[in-house]
């Protein structure tokens, strides 16, 4: 290995959300000279745009993130062709559809290193007891298929385990990373409330994710009602798409919210407008990390989010955040208006939150870990080094 480059394919089923901003972070940032890396995933999504724009070597394949048998097949059918026709040293999947079809697939065309990130499971609570215990099932299935996991906090390694889907020798952790920007200006601030039509007396709230059951945004919205109530100027701005934009539409409606609600759809530039805002929410379901919770320590907003899987120790143990139960409204809609209503509160936890990302979680750290991890897993194959 030490005489060429280590061929490394990224499988991920979509650029969607925290799973592909890490799979595009892997194939950007990886150090060229040593590494000869190829992104393979399912269209649709803004970094795809980016991808096509850097010519980063990649393919697209004919997933979708909604269930699909016939496209999953044909996905299936061109990363088959993939691996017969070009030879990699690891195969990194991602994502539920890309993990399980990747990591069978890698190993039927016997790539030396077979890996798959956890960013969640495809067998979670808030789903019906029998599709649970089949994932579980599968999950379990899939093992044989893989050399080792990997996950960015300590708690999702502790799922594994508790699970019974793999062992603890072939889990590493490696937290997430990006790239630190400048501490953000009052001027920035304003020029990024500006951009958003929000007035200089309005306390803001801001989240973002794909719209789907899993980042809780329904109880979001039934909080921030009970927040208008106490604070009738605050706002609040969604960023973000998906399969529950119109039910979450007509919630807003049906609450009465429809003046003080932004929908405002997928945006390139969120770290640029997030210095705008007074409070970070991510109230998620279920979330391995929560990639945006450092954009927003970055930015300098104070967060409050759920207490779950890999958020608290994101968050320091809620160092920089008030940390809330899951799917509930009335802890969320108190946490939003105690933060909206303490500046000083707000600053304090802003500020931790911009020294745990420049301390924890820079995108350096990260790829250099990474850059460590893969050059040990390749030169660990028999003959490989």
């Amino acid at each position: 290995m030490k005489d060429r480059r280590i061929r490394v394919l990224e499988v991920i089923t979509s650029l969607a959300g925290g799973a592909g901003l890490h799979a595009y972070q892997l194939a950007h940032h990886l150090d060229p000279a040593r590494f000869d890396v190829k992104l393979v995933f399912g269209a649709g999504y803004p970094l795809d745009d980016v991808v096509e724009r850097e010519r980063l070597p990649h393919a697209k394949l004919a997933w979708t993130r909604r269930l699909n048998p016939l496209a999953t097949l044909r996905g299936a059918y061109q990363l088959a062709r993939i691996l017969r026709n070009q030879r990699f040293d690891i195969v990194h999947t991602h994502c539920s559809l890309g993990g399980a079809v990747g990591r069978v697939l890698a190993r039927w065309a016997k790539t030396p290193r077979v890996l798959f990130t956890v960013q969640a499971f495809a067998s979670r609570d808030y789903q019906p007891s029998w599709r649970k215990h089949l994932f579980l099932m599968i999950e379990r299935w899939l093992d044989r298929y893989t050399d080792y996991y990997l996950v960015s906090t300590v708690a999702m390694q502790q799922q594994i385990v508790d699970k019974r889907i793999g062992t603890a020798d072939r889990v590493r952790v490696v937290p997430f990373g990006i790239q630190v920007p400048a501490l953000p200006s009052s001027a920035e601030r304003r020029r990024a409330r500006a951009s958003l039509g929000l007035a200089d007396d309005e306390l803001t709230v801001a989240t973002a994710g794909r719209l789907e059951q899993q980042k809780g945004i329904i109880y979001l919205l039934r909080a921030f009602a009970s927040v208008r109530a106490a604070l009738p100027a605050a706002r609040l701005v969604i960023f973000g798409d998906g399969p529950l934009l119109s039910r979450l539409r007509g919630e807003c409606s049906r609450l009465g919210l429809d003046g003080a609600v932004t929908f405002a759809g997928w945006r390139t530039d969120i770290e640029a407008l997030l210095p705008g805002f007074d409070v970070f929410c991510l109230p998620s379901l279920w979330e391995s990390f929560g990639y945006v919770l450092l954009d927003a320590m970055a930015a300098n907003v104070p967060i409050v989010a759920t207490r779950v899987e890999g958020i608290p120790e994101v968050t320091g143990q809620g160092e920089c955040a008030l940390l809330v139960p899951p799917a509930d409204e009335v802890a969320l809609a108190e946490a939003l208006t105690t933060l909206l209503k303490d500046g000083a509160r707000r600053a304090v936890l802003a500020a931790a939150g911009r020294a745990r990302v420049e301390r924890e979680y820079t995108l350096a750290r990260m790829i250099v870990r990474f850059e460590e991890l893969y050059a040990e897993l390749a030169a660990a194959v028999p003959g490989g080094g």
